[in-house]
């Protein structure tokens, strides 16, 4: 049930439409196409080989997917156990409420063909929530413009105790977008509702094709990179509502994939590729903190890459550079081409301070690019 509005109401509204539907039930009868394959070479639209270290699932939308929110918890390297909430695919890892289990802090990516239509039913069965008047979740499509009762943002009608959401978008949109709940944003994206959404250009038979963007450069391998931090204080069990916690940010963890990686030896995620090979790394920004991209080679040397998209859209020019800054909520599409021998790139995401523009402690994420 989806109750339309064309107007934001208050959050008295909010909360006497949100109780209404609280009623409302919705089953679930799509069927989960996967693919386990994070980051992999792409022969037309055949994921193969590679397997990043996060194993973050990846799904197509449009065969029907259904995800449910459950409760996770990540134990980080001092020790400290962090709660969570994730999306997770039904049946991986329990139903909506229940422990993670297999499901990474970050849900899995969506992909969606060009033209193609996105049929993604959240189930709320058992789904952790705040109480009213922030009860529920949805998963709203951000960068993408859909229709707004598909939008999944409760204060112009999305319903929050579950939806299925259908829409498709055209070719302006091919390359990489996030999803995440909109139900007291500030509370539940810290919490971990949130994942990466990549539009994908097809052949005339419908299959992915593996091009950074429409029209765009071929590559060999793709990596999803989703950044994200964690403020501790915003995990807490009294963290809700209108809490005086979410007044300020101060986060001490930071994450690619939903893993820390604090050095080369300790990776948040690890690409094994081939030699002279394109790799198109997909850089999906849910911190709440800006943060800065770079690419260096075993001896700290910073190495170029081309910049073909941000935001989902693709640049007039492409750019070539050696560092790259993400703002919260926003994406690149950016691509390395490996040289003739081999060795070991480090990928890697430095996360600024909101005051100082300084780097956070442990604020660098590194991941590991093996060819």
């Amino acid at each position: 049930m989806k109750l339309m509005q064309s107007f934001a109401v208050s959050p008295r509204l909010r909360a006497t439409i949100k109780h209404s539907l609280r009623s409302v039930a919705v089953l679930s009868f799509a069927v989960v196409a996967t693919d386990f394959v994070d980051a992999a070479m792409m022969t037309g639209g055949t994921a193969a080989a590679a397997n990043p270290t996060s194993a973050i699932p990846v799904l197509n939308a449009a065969s029907g997917v259904t995800l449910v929110v459950v409760n996770n918890n990540k134990t980080m390297h001092d020790g400290q156990n962090i709660a969570f909430w994730s999306f997770c695919e039904n049946g991986m890892g329990g139903g909506g409420g229940m422990g993670g289990g297999g499901c990474p802090i970050s849900g899995p990516t969506l992909q969606l063909g060009v033209g193609q239509t996105a049929n993604v039913t959240l189930n709320m069965m058992m789904a952790p929530q705040e109480q009213p008047p922030y009860q529920g979740h949805t998963i709203h499509p951000h960068g993408l413009d859909v229709p707004q009762s598909e939008d999944g943002v409760p204060e112009t009608g999305a319903a929050v105790l579950g939806d299925t959401y259908n829409f498709s978008v055209d070719t302006r949109y091919v390359g990489s977008h996030m999803y995440h709940c909109h139900v007291h944003t500030v509370k539940h994206l810290e919490m971990g509702l949130y994942a990466g959404f990549v539009v994908k250009a097809v052949d005339n038979a419908g299959n992915f094709l593996n091009v950074i963007s429409q029209n765009g450069p071929t590559y060999d391998y793709e990596w999803n990179m989703v950044l994200s931090t964690v403020d501790p204080a915003y995990h807490n069990q009294n963290a809700v509502g209108d809490s005086t916690v979410f007044a300020d940010y101060n986060p001490k963890y930071f994450l690619i994939n939903g893993n820390e990686g604090i050095s080369t030896s300790a990776p948040a995620d690890t690409l094994t590729a081939a030699t002279g090979k394109k790799v198109a790394i997909r850089l999906i920004g849910l911190p709440s903190v800006n943060a800065t991209f770079q690419v260096k080679n075993a001896s700290g040397s910073a190495q170029s890459f081309v910049v073909y998209n941000k935001d989902g859209y693709a640049l007039p020019t492409p750019q070539t550079v050696s560092s790259l800054v993400l703002t919260p909520g926003t994406t690149a599409d950016v691509m390395v081409t490996l040289p003739s021998t081999s060795s070991t790139w480090y990928p890697q995401v430095t996360y600024k301070n909101l005051r100082n523009a300084g780097t956070y402690t442990n604020g660098t994420v590194y991941t590991k690019l093996t060819f």
